[in-house]
């Protein structure tokens, strides 16, 4: 059923759709002419329309555009009344219609829409390019990681060759002036001497060793090693140290031992030593009168030590630069060192999971207060058992502690493989004093052609030698199937050499300066098992 609307209707849905869009129609008969027009001609800026003349004179955007063969529609056009419209051009009946409908709204919200894209455009744009920056930035930083990676690798090797180049000769001037100072031919005056000569020798090479153990640091190659260690053992071994130079200095040197410290705990008993001796050395290198005391204490898991003692104390400036390396203050530019005791003790504190803090004040000395993660140990170690198996007879006599010359025949053939010359021929006397026969060579190749000709019971093999270095000897010599014992000899304080020898066929390691009665001793454990 058609149901018409009423013309009011259709007058009030007109008005209402020609207000809400602001229409206008324009009617062009088919001569061009204008012949009417209705709705808000104004709003565009028509104000002069003329019936009867034509329309292309008064409408700009129909130039060239009649007679009209089919629909068109012109989208977003700016009107001279500053408008923009949506023009709709239809034929109809041999005559065009010109709708013209408001469109500034859309176009605002479309270039507002566009303006959003283009600025997102740009913002895009931009962030690509930052996300390149950042890409050759991050490229440019894993460069600069590797140049520096790549210089503390030169600067190790750097240090570990001249560690070996110095550590050699002094090697032979400490065991030489050793030799010389027990001969009992030495006269008093000449062991005086001979006497300074060893304890600056041993002065440098502490100092090579401090020099070492700062590159390992700085390179992260530290390793902390748990084992269990006899607390009142370490301090009584670190008292006799000691004692002597305190009582040179005729200073009152203790150390205190908490009633609740368990004899023994879990820590890395080689590095807790090191820190120990460079804070006590550094007490009594500075306390010119006085006193200087160490007190340990244990509590919940932790080692807790300190080093007290009365010197020159350390204003509040300095004790913030006290733990840098190579940092001398003023007061101590006098007394020999390098700076880098405390900064050593300090990173291995870190390393060992506690901290190190100073306590002090000019003229009222230094404290240095320390703790380090170390759970109890069950008392029954090793090393604890093989004290209690041992003849309670020789507990006290000093001569079951010696190393005791034979005057039988050569037991056992050891081959010495040594480039150098001096410590060629301490080594040889050492070897001769425990009453061994020793073969010697000068480099790798020749150590190889030997041990395979003469069969040593035992080989010392020197790491760094010419023509084939040590480790490439002991490999060769592995590899043809020798058998024979095989002790490293080596200046390098680093575990990756010490790793590597053992990984090449190396049975142990000695670094140098070897001492008469450490080397005897590896020899007769080797040489002579029980």
């Amino acid at each position: 059923m058609n149901d018409t609307p009423p013309l009011s209707i259709v007058k009030y849905l007109r008005s209402f759709c020609m207000a809400d869009n602001i229409l206008t129609y324009l009617h062009i008969d088919e001569e061009g002419n204008l012949v009417a027009w209705g709705g808000y001609p104004r709003h565009y800026g028509l104000d002069n329309l003329a019936v009867g003349q034509a329309a292309t004179e008064q409408l700009f955007f129909l130039e060239g555009m009649l007679p009209l063969e089919h629909s068109q529609i012109l989208k977003f056009l700016a009107l001279e009344g500053g408008q923009v419209a949506h023009i709709h051009l239809l034929p109809i009946r041999s005559s065009t219609w010109v709708l013209l409908f408001d469109a500034s709204q859309a176009h605002d919200q479309q270039q507002e829409m566009q303006q959003q894209l283009n600025e997102l455009s740009i913002l895009s744009y931009r962030q690509s390019r930052m996300l390149q920056d950042l890409e050759e930035t991050r490229h440019k930083l894993l460069e600069e990681k590797q140049k520096l990676a790549e210089a503390n690798k030169l600067k190790g090797e750097f240090i570990a060759g001249l560690s070996h180049e110095l550590r050699t000769p002094l090697s032979s001037i400490v065991g030489y002036t050793k030799l010389l100072d027990e001969s009992p031919a030495a006269k008093e005056q000449m062991s005086n001497y001979l006497g300074t000569v060893q304890n600056n020798a041993e002065q440098l090479l502490g100092l090579i060793d401090n020099v070492l153990d700062q590159a390992r640091l700085d390179s992260n190659s530290v390793e902390i090693k748990p084992v269990t260690c006899h607390v009142r053992k370490l301090l009584d071994n670190l008292k006799q140290l000691f004692f002597p130079m305190a009582r040179e200095k005729r200073l009152n040197f203790q150390i205190n031992i908490s009633l609740n410290t368990p004899d023994h705990i879990q820590i890395d008993e080689l590095h807790l030593r090191q820190i120990l001796i460079n804070l006590m050395t550094n007490a009594l290198k500075f306390t010119h009168e006085g006193e200087v005391s160490v007190n340990v204490s244990w509590a919940a898991n932790t080692f807790y030590f300190s080093v007290k003692d009365s010197g020159p104390g350390i204003d509040k400036a300095q004790q913030e630069k006290i733990f840098k390396a190579f940092h001398r203050s003023e007061n101590t530019q006098h007394v020999q060192g390098a700076g880098l005791g405390l900064s050593i003790s300090y990173r291995l504190v870190e390393q060992m999971g506690g901290k190190l803090e100073v306590e002090s004040s000019l003229g009222q000395g230094a404290t240095f207060h320390g703790q380090v993660y170390a759970p109890q140990a069950q008392n029954l170690s090793i090393d604890h058992m093989l004290e209690k198996s041992q003849p309670q007879d020789n507990i006290h006599d000093p001569a079951a502690t010696q190393i005791q010359v034979s005057d039988e025949p050569k037991k056992a053939t050891i081959l010495l493989a040594e480039d150098s010359r001096g410590i060629r021929m301490l080594m040889e006397l050492y070897i001769q004093e425990g009453g061994y026969q020793v073969l010697s060579v000068e480099d790798g190749e020749a150590a190889v052609q030997l041990a395979l000709a003469e069969q040593p019971d035992l080989i010392l093999m020197d790491m760094q030698m010419p023509v084939l270095d040590g480790f490439h000897a002991v490999e060769q010599l592995r590899s043809k199937g020798c058998v024979t014992p095989i002790i490293a000899l080596s200046a390098s304080h680093i575990d990756l050499d010490k790793q590597q020898a053992l990984s090449v066929g190396c049975n142990d390691y000695l670094i140098k300066p070897i001492e008469l009665q450490t080397l005897l001793t590896t020899l007769k454990r080797f040489l002579e098992p029980s």
